[in-house]
């Protein structure tokens, strides 16, 4: 077959939505007739997250979705409908795919003979989120589930767009777990203002020893959980290190924000940079005062006992929204221990 080039770039979202309404939604009324079953574009992938970018076409991109059924036996039937009765191509993107690569990776190759090999994921609900997520239940979630989950693996499960969901699954599950529980999210924010309690008071000694490199790494780490703390006060999830900066923008106080961050992260005067990471403290607790369901915080930054290092004391907010915490259970979880996912870049 001659070698073609992919059209120009759409987001996936937008592309998938069409192909489900315009391709595959025909396909299955006409073969499958009463069938009940739940479709979306959601879980892995820049293009469920909405973040695809022309480079994104490269792998496991193009005409792609997720079909739920409740009965495994009828999984078989379906795949080898679509496999004969996809169109070769959608919008002019290839609906066949490559085999998967050592990596797991697939892309888009044209052909012309069927049966294509697509990328349409067809599994019960219940084996999908146990087998990507770990979820050995998809409602009623109790607190131990939701000390397990990792920010990133929410967000790909509430993220990205259901077509159909006649199963009343997915969007019973989005809902659920659209975000933290009040007990779960001050734990959260409390594990973030702990790291910057045990580094706070580095900013001041670092600029007394004229140690640069210390003051920038450091100054860069308390940014980083700063905004992590400011994606929990608005509501969302923290996405992992790849799209961290991209969503960050997405936040409505980005703008309020913007020069103290690149003051911090810019800046080459010791005290400057000081002073814009003070000012995005205040920035932070002005944002959590803003949410009476939160412990107040005393918005004052101060000097660090009796040393000139000017600090929020995040000691005395991570005091706060421990001692706020409701569950007993909740409230005795080691800080440290249950940092990983939410301090780590992954």
């Amino acid at each position: 077959m001659t070698e073609k080039k992919y059209p120009l770039f759409i987001k996936g979202l937008q592309l998938n939505q069409g192909f489900y309404s315009e391709v595959v939604k025909p396909l299955l009324d006409d073969n499958f007739s009463g069938l009940q079953y739940s479709a979306s574009l959601l879980g892995y992938g820049s293009d469920a997250a909405g973040y695809d970018t022309e480079t994104s076409m490269d792998h496991n991109w193009g005409p792609r979705l997720q079909i739920f059924v409740n009965d495994e036996k009828l999984i078989p039937d379906i795949n080898n409908c679509l496999r004969n009765g996809l169109p070769f191509e959608y919008k002019g993107f290839p609906v066949n795919y490559s085999e998967p690569a050592y990596d797991k990776v697939q892309r888009m190759v044209y052909t012309d003979k069927k049966p294509v090999n697509h990328l349409i994921e067809i599994k019960t609900a219940q084996k999908y989120f146990k087998d990507r997520y770990s979820l050995s239940a998809l409602k009623n979630f109790k607190n131990n589930d939701w000390l397990a989950f990792t920010d990133q693996n929410l967000l790909e499960i509430t993220s990205g767009l259901v077509f159909h969901d006649g199963l009343n699954v997915l969007n019973p599950l989005r809902t659920e777990l659209k975000f933290y529980p009040q007990d779960i999210l001050k734990l959260r924010l409390a594990v973030l203002w702990n790291y910057i309690w045990n580094k706070e008071a580095f900013i001041g000694r670092s600029i007394a020893l004229n140690d640069f490199i210390g003051l920038k790494i450091q100054a860069g780490r308390i940014v980083n959980y700063l905004i992590k703390i400011l994606f929990y006060l608005e509501g969302k999830y923290i996405p992992y290190s790849k799209w961290f900066g991209t969503a960050f923008k997405d936040l409505k106080i980005y703008r309020n924000i913007e020069k103290f961050v690149t003051g911090v992260l810019t800046e080459n005067e010791p005290l400057k940079i000081e002073t814009s990471l003070c000012a995005l403290y205040e920035e932070t607790v002005k944002e959590n005062n803003a949410h009476p369901q939160l412990p107040f915080i005393k918005n004052k930054i101060r000097d660090y006992f009796n040393r000139p290092y000017r600090v929020i004391f995040a000691e005395d907010i991570v005091s706060g929204l421990v001692d706020s915490i409701q569950n007993e259970k909740i409230k005795k979880t080691n800080l440290q221990k249950y940092a990983h996912d939410i301090i780590l870049d992954y």
